[in-house]
């Protein structure tokens, strides 16, 4: 009875196994197989009884084969184990690595992105330093045309006026040569103190005239005068506004990584005292930073100094100097 029970938890046992494991069905069959052939043996000893000790000896080979299928079941089992989890092993190590690769694509598409951005925010910060340099060009150009323009009227009014003194110069000569064929005419028919007076008012009206043409050669050396003073107040100009430059020369620190060569055109609003209002750039050198290192050293060089003459500060109130550090 309790031999039959144990058969029955063993079967019980062996049915829960192989649900979990299709491989112990094969060690079922096995153990089931030598039960059958113990009981088929019993019988047999049973009818034709045998000797004691030759049937305990085959017993025990028995036994002893199929610990060993087992044993080598057991091994393969574990063996088989081993080498699906080594794939196992292997496939997440492939799968780590195929999520690492894809991370560090997606870090280099996002490093290509921002460096695309970058490279987009430079070239239009490009082109607008190429407009403004474009404007700042045409405007100059326009004001060299203006200059030349008025330069060439000052030419050809000037030159009007000396053709009119001339033709005045001329017509009084002349006038003073028919005055005096005309008293050489006259001179015979008149007496000699009608002939004096009439010489002498005669005189008198060439020296008025000729008065008249000093004041007038007086007023062009007062002009000459005036353009002589405008030059010499520009001479003054130039040497404040070379003064100035380097002044902010002095204030100025070249900026790291900056090369040799970079040349850019300052204009400063400046109040009486020379205290600078603003420095911008009108022209660049090319480079922003360096553009940005002459504002900075324009700030740091106020006060500007200028002529005592106060009447020549309009000629200040907004200067433009070209910055040459190399200069």
């Amino acid at each position: 009875m309790n031999a039959k029970k144990n058969v029955i938890v063993s079967d019980d046992s062996l049915i829960k196994r192989v649900v979990k494991s299709p491989r112990f069905l094969l060690y079922s069959i096995l153990v089931h197989v030598v039960f059958v052939a113990v009981i088929v043996m019993s019988l047999e000893w049973k009818t034709k009884p045998k000797p004691v000790p030759h049937v305990i000896q085959a017993t025990v080979m028995d036994e002893s084969k199929i610990k060993v299928e087992i044993e080598k079941l057991r091994l393969a089992d574990e063996k088989k184990k081993k080498l699906a989890e080594a794939q196992q092993k292997k496939l997440d190590d492939a799968k780590k690595a195929s999520k690492r690769e894809e991370q560090r694509l997606a870090d280099l598409k996002k490093k290509r992105e921002a460096e695309r951005r970058k490279l987009k925010a430079e070239e239009k910060k490009r082109k607008s330093e190429e407009n403004k340099r474009k404007t700042a060009e045409k405007q100059r150009k326009a004001e060299e045309k203006k200059r030349l323009d008025a330069k060439k009227q000052r030419v050809a009014e000037e030159k009007r006026i000396k053709a009119q003194k001339q033709a005045q110069l001329d017509k009084l000569k002349a006038e003073e040569a028919a005055l005096e064929k005309k008293m050489a005419r006259e001179e015979a028919q008149r007496i000699r103190d009608a002939e004096a007076r009439k010489k002498q008012q005669e005189l008198e009206r060439v020296r008025k005239e000729e008065a008249r043409i000093r004041q007038q050669q007086m007023a062009e050396e007062q002009r000459r005068l005036d353009a002589a003073r405008e030059r010499e107040y520009q001479s003054i100009v130039d040497k404040h506004v070379e003064i100035i430059r380097q002044k902010v020369a002095r204030n100025w620190l070249r900026p790291a990584g900056s090369v040799a060569g970079l040349v850019c055109t300052v204009k400063v609003r400046i109040i009486p005292g020379g205290d600078v209002l603003d420095a911008r750039i009108i022209k660049s050198s090319g480079n922003a930073v360096f553009d940005r290192s002459v504002e900075t050293a324009v700030l740091k060089a106020s006060p500007l100094p200028l002529p005592a003459d106060r009447a020549l500060f309009d000629r200040f109130r907004e200067l433009k100097f070209v910055f040459d550090p190399e200069d």
